[in-house]
């Protein structure tokens, strides 16, 4: 629970921190401090509870716990992901997103980040469908 807690901190900061950034400029610096704290947090982990591990055994009372925690960290790299993109979207029609190239490969480790945790987040979601069938009764917001 006290995992829980810590990522629940930290994702509403990322949520505080970034709702304040309306410009490139601020994006990029913030989404970098965020995602390294995000990654201590799971890097703090013991090896067991790391999401990397989840998949290895069964999902009893203990181990759903953790994929809520998951779902909480995995989240918070989507919300860095969807700032970020949204910042750097092409004003108009076009579909290539414009970044200079001086940032492109910090924007590539966010793009790729998210993408990941959103897939990880899925993989998540469907061991609670399919092992918890209470589950399907509640939501899971991120």
């Amino acid at each position: 629970m006290a995992e829980i807690a810590k990522i629940t901190v930290i994702a509403a900061k990322a949520m505080r921190v970034l709702t304040q950034c309306d410009r490139r400029a601020a994006v990029l610096p913030a989404a970098q401090i965020l995602t390294g704290e995000i990654g201590a947090w799971y890097n703090n982990l013991p090896v067991e509870a790391r999401s990397s591990e989840l998949s290895r055994t069964p999902w009893d009372g203990p181990k759903a716990c953790l994929g809520y925690a998951h779902l909480g960290h995995l989240g918070a790299i989507i919300l860095i992901f969807r700032k970020t993109i949204s910042v750097y979207k092409p004003r108009t029609g076009g579909r290539r997103l414009a970044v200079p190239s001086a940032e492109r490969s910090q924007l590539a480790v966010i793009l790729n980040d998210g993408i990941l945790a959103a897939q990880q987040s899925s993989q998540i979601l469907r061991f609670f469908l399919g092992e918890h069938a209470g589950v399907r009764h509640c939501w899971a917001v991120m």
